[in-house]
């Protein structure tokens, strides 16, 4: 006597079916699109993107508001007006005494200017869907991480100045002791927000 069960065509092709989808619930995982960066996001991503896990995307790339340069441009500034007091001043009889010194100190604002500045321009400051991260450093690299799964909080913090401006500082505060610091940044509100609703923390 035979035993085995003979399905009709229709059912073989619904149990076929239901076999391929089970398959593809048990291979499905949860599934992030990472955003199309930018040229200016992707150098300001340079180093992070190096250092990427395999399982690891850029969420959000936090860029620096124009004010965070002016520091940088005040100095280059002043580095331009003493150079130009010590020329309308530097006469053949001695009377540039006073300003001696000026071409020193120019030369030490501007060395100092294109520091800050070559400091800010190699900042990265970016939220993967794993961690925070703020890279700074010239020549010796200082990175400050946390983890998404271990943020407790997510502080926007504004000085009347930045608030006019629209710019903020941001606080990603860990457990414990542990905080990653964003300063000065352009679109704080986004990158909080990608925080809290996309990644869920």
């Amino acid at each position: 006597m035979d035993n085995n069960v003979r399905l009709s065509d229709e059912e073989l092709i619904q149990f076929r079916m239901f076999q391929e989808q089970m398959n593809a619930a048990k291979r499905s995982e949860p599934y992030f699109e990472p955003p199309k960066l930018s040229k200016k996001e992707l150098r300001k991503s340079s180093y992070v993107r190096k250092t990427l896990s395999s399982d690891e995307y850029i969420a959000k790339v936090a860029i620096l508001h124009p004010f965070a340069y002016f520091q940088p441009f005040a100095l280059f500034v002043i580095a331009i007006l003493a150079l130009y007091a010590k020329h309308i001043t530097d006469l053949p009889d001695g009377t540039n005494r006073i300003f001696q010194y000026n071409g020193a100190f120019a030369w030490c604002c501007l060395f100092i200017a294109f520091c800050k500045y070559l400091k800010l321009r190699m900042t990265e400051m970016v939220v993967t869907t794993k961690r925070v991260i703020c890279k700074t450093g010239i020549i010796g690299v200082n990175t400050e991480e946390l983890k998404n799964t271990r943020i407790e909080s997510v502080e926007i913090k504004q000085t009347l100045w930045q608030r006019l401006w629209r710019y903020a500082d941001i606080y990603f505060t860990g457990t414990g002791v542990s905080y990653v610091l964003f300063t000065n940044i352009r679109d704080a509100r986004s990158v909080k927000s990608i925080l809290e609703d996309n990644l869920d923390i």
